[in-house]
């Protein structure tokens, strides 16, 4: 049985929301936070991405022979884990250092600022590398492009 067999990061700022998981341009099933879910194929080449909402990943081209069992990761973008967190504790920064003691640090608002422009270039210019989706099992778990 030959199978293509996708494992899901679990991430915060995706957690509520299930992503499309496509196979030779058709929608095989969806993949919730932290799951593993295994679809069967044919022996042959297949193009595989996964989709949420208007983003996508980069397809990857996967040739399977016969009773082979492919392993996928998926994930959200680079750095998409961290850099979110990381400008909120800037901002409450901020906030405690205004009101709290009465101190001028306005640079503060323009690292946020500048920090938001990476996730919003993944919503908008980069909604095809919005998700990450490697192949597992190789030594530096390359990224597939097409």
């Amino acid at each position: 049985m030959t199978k293509i067999r996708i494992e899901r990061n679990s991430e915060w700022n995706n957690k509520a929301r299930a992503i499309g998981i496509y196979i030779n341009g058709e929608k095989v099933g969806t993949i919730n936070d932290g799951e593993t879910q295994e679809y069967e194929v044919e022996n042959c080449e297949h193009e595989i991405f996964a989709k949420i909402d208007w983003c996508r990943s980069p397809k990857i081209k996967l040739n399977l022979t016969e009773n082979e069992i492919k392993t996928l990761k998926l994930s959200g973008f680079k750095y998409g884990k961290w850099i979110l967190p990381t400008l909120l504790g800037i901002m409450l920064l901020y906030y405690l250092g205004k009101y709290a003691l009465n101190t001028d640090l306005n640079f503060l608002i323009w690292i946020v600022v500048i920090g938001f422009l990476y996730p919003f270039y993944f919503l908008t210019f980069g909604k095809n590398r919005y998700l990450i989706l490697t192949e597992k099992g190789n030594k530096n778990e390359l990224q597939h492009r097409v």
